[in-house]
């Protein structure tokens, strides 16, 4: 890895899971960046709101890929007729180069290909929805439909709080196997189980009978669901999370896993690469 600057780690952090349904190899997780960046698809956020790639940087060692940085840039494109001079009381005309546009802001990405999962500060300026939507559809726009999975890690916190909550009353999940997560037991059984049958997605919807809890066992059908859910897909659950508390409804999508980075670390990058790397590495 070539030598950064000292940084002193700062700020907490996002993490996404960009998984690929066929050809799960590192060097495939490489390509699919490289054509991102060279085809630079422009995407759509909402209304006159774009996301393209402003910059990038190669991190390897010896030709080996460690990381790749990408910076996006999301700003509004500028619609020459949509002036009004506000003092005539009349629309102005505006000449525009269709290069001029407004409202620019700009967030990083860290790619660590060994472990296909990238992160990103939580105070960044683009937001975690906006580059989720920027990479499910440049990756379509650039390669085949559907060709990869994004979805952002959900808390260890909310995942363990449904498993072991007093009551579960429903579970609904929409998820998919993983790609060689580390895991052992049923959780893998149910996996390979998944990914055996071929198909990319699986809805799933438990429920108990009226007054009744559906049973929570250690590395049963519930703990294999959400073990997925956490880094494949989304869940809903009616929960009673204690004997005296009031049921409620949860979603994953509403509680993305928060990372702090700290500690004397060499910096940003080898700190994110070995948090990457020892979370969701091979064990």
């Amino acid at each position: 890895m070539k030598k950064e600057k000292s940084n002193r780690i700062r700020g907490s952090w996002y993490t996404v899971n960009i998984k690929a349904y066929e050809n799960q190899t590192k060097q495939h997780y490489i390509d699919a960046l490289k054509s991102l960046i060279d085809k630079d698809p422009l995407v759509k956020i909402q209304g006159n709101r774009h996301i393209s790639i402003e910059g990038f940087d190669y991190i390897s060692d010896k030709n080996d890929f460690k990381m790749i940085v990408l910076r996006l840039c999301a700003y509004d494109i500028m619609d020459p007729e949509a002036f009004f001079d506000i003092r005539k009381k009349q629309q102005v005309m505006v000449n525009l180069s269709p290069d001029i546009v407004s409202n620019k802001r700009s967030g990083e990405l860290y790619f660590v290909p060994d472990v296909h999962r990238l992160m990103i500060l939580k105070s960044s300026k683009i937001s975690l929805n906006q580059v989720i939507k920027y990479l499910r559809t440049g990756f379509d726009m650039v390669g085949r439909e559907d060709e990869f999975d994004v979805n952002v890690e959900v808390s260890s916190e909310l995942i363990d709080t449904i498993e072991h909550s007093y009551m579960i009353y429903s579970l609904e999940a929409s998820l998919s196997y993983s790609n060689h997560d580390p895991s052992s037991n049923f959780v893998k059984f149910f996996d390979d189980e998944m990914n055996d049958t071929g198909a990319e997605k699986a809805e799933i919807k438990l429920k108990s009978g009226k007054g009744k809890s559906l049973k929570s066992k250690k590395d049963g059908l519930i703990s294999a669901i959400l073990h997925l859910v956490k880094s494949n897909g989304f869940a809903k659950a009616r929960i009673k999370k204690t004997e005296e508390s009031s049921p409620v409804t949860i979603e994953t999508k509403d509680y993305p896993e928060i990372v702090h980075l700290e500690g004397k670390q060499e910096n940003v990058l080898s700190a994110i690469q070995k948090h990457l790397l020892k979370t969701y590495g091979s064990k």
